[in-house]
């Protein structure tokens, strides 16, 4: 069955503009054009629908309006929005309900890329309750610690962005948030930013302070049954980041590359924090299965039908999060399935090899633990078998330097 994709405009002359740049996909994808939002929702209604591309603003239903009933009636529903006029207050309201915020006029060649990208990564996760997790969250939970220094800096009569932007950027949930706010066509200026705490910058306290108070992105992780696992897979995904990051300097990548490297360590995680806050009852019985035997990405399997790598892929690019850490996300536990000129080189290898190495590190043999982790063919096709046991002993010798 081909992808359903609804466009939505209140202008006549727009819709049939799409319809003409659109119409040689009609057999890539089944297309329609709602004139405003009451139309759309009644198509909504009769149809499913897989993307939604609205106009923000629209007389009666603006797109907000629009996306908020959406993402409550069909949660699976991917939405994207269009809009040439910065509205802060209907902005804002597209926070937790928008997918992407992109500019209008928007290069059709680049929407439907946006489109097809997302909807690559939702094939992959294959099942559609699963699908629907991804699309239906609007932000993830955050670790107790990150909860009490936010509250703590809210208090505070004059805050202080850097450490704002600091707490951001170490925190997998919010990491992915600013990411995807800060490059949005609404706060988006110049260049990408390249680094969660960039973003953070960018976007400036006022901006992070009102997310804060008025749009729940940063509630902590309830006292359920996978609150300690969340927690734990915090932190080891804040290890991951940080050794990926020196692995990528080690390697003498650039900065922007130092950057993603980081960025996919940290968000190595991001399928399993959506699945712990999406199902945890389900979740809690995957370790379990571990411990009975099975390797994590088998007792996902067995429990989901799914790996929690597909569904972080998945979030990641639904939020517009760079290609490379896109990628990474998919492929970290297997990088060698890609095709050598589709590994995005440095972020992959960096964060691939911190995770067999965080991962490996209290064991007997770190060294032996860390190889039998990695992908070795992968390993090999980027000339680095040899330099796994430096690696190893750069970890676990950190700060120890005089």
């Amino acid at each position: 069955m081909k992808p359903s994709i609804l466009f939505v405009d209140d202008e006549k002359n727009i819709l049939q503009g799409l319809r003409r740049m659109l119409r040689g996909l009609r057999d890539e994808w089944d297309m329609d054009f709602a004139e405003g939002g009451e139309a759309a929702l009644a198509k909504l209604s009769e149809q499913t629908v897989d993307v939604v591309v609205t106009d923000m603003k629209m007389p009666g239903m603006n797109g907000a309006e629009l996306l908020d009933r959406i993402s409550g009636l069909y949660p699976h529903t991917l939405r994207l929005i269009l809009s040439g006029e910065a509205d802060t207050e209907a902005t804002f309201r597209t926070v937790t309900t928008s997918h992407q915020f992109l500019p209008k006029p928007s290069n059709s060649e680049r929407l439907v890329e946006i489109i097809r990208s997302a909807l690559r990564r939702r094939d992959a996760v294959g099942n559609a309750k699963l699908q629907a997790l991804v699309t239906s969250v609007g932000c993830l939970p955050v670790s107790q610690a990150t909860h009490q220094q936010l509250t703590d800096l809210l208090d505070e009569e004059t805050a202080s962005l850097d450490l704002a932007a600091d707490i951001f950027s170490v925190e997998p949930a919010l990491a992915a948030k600013v990411m995807q706010l800060a490059n949005s066509a609404y706060f988006g200026i110049g260049d990408p930013a390249v680094s969660p705490k960039a973003a953070a910058t960018r976007l400036g306290w006022d901006v992070l302070r009102t997310l804060l108070l008025n749009h729940e992105l940063a509630l902590p992780y309830p006292a359920d049954a996978c609150k300690a696992l969340y927690e734990r897979t915090i932190a080891q995904a804040q290890e991951t980041a940080e050794l990926a990051a020196w692995i990528a300097k080690q390697e003498g990548a650039a900065a922007a590359d130092v950057a993603q490297a980081q960025l996919a360590g940290l968000l190595h995680c991001l399928g399993r924090l959506l699945l712990c806050h999406q199902a945890p009852e389900d979740y809690a019985k995957v370790p379990a299965l571990v411990t009975a035997g099975q390797m994590v990405d088998e007792a996902e399997h067995q429990v989901f039908g799914s790996h929690h790598a597909a569904l972080g892929a998945y979030l990641a690019q639904a939020w517009a999060l760079p290609p490379a850490v896109v990628d990474a996300i998919q492929h970290l536990h297997e990088p060698s399935n890609l095709a050598a000129d589709e590994d995005r080189g440095i972020p992959l290898l960096a964060a691939h090899a911190a995770l067999g190495i965080v991962t490996s590190q209290h064991a007997v043999d770190p060294k032996a633990a860390a190889s039998a982790q990695l992908d070795a063919d992968f390993v090999a096709r980027q000339g680095c078998e040899a330099k796994v046991d430096a690696w190893v002993d750069g970890w676990i010798n950190r700060g120890t330097a005089a």
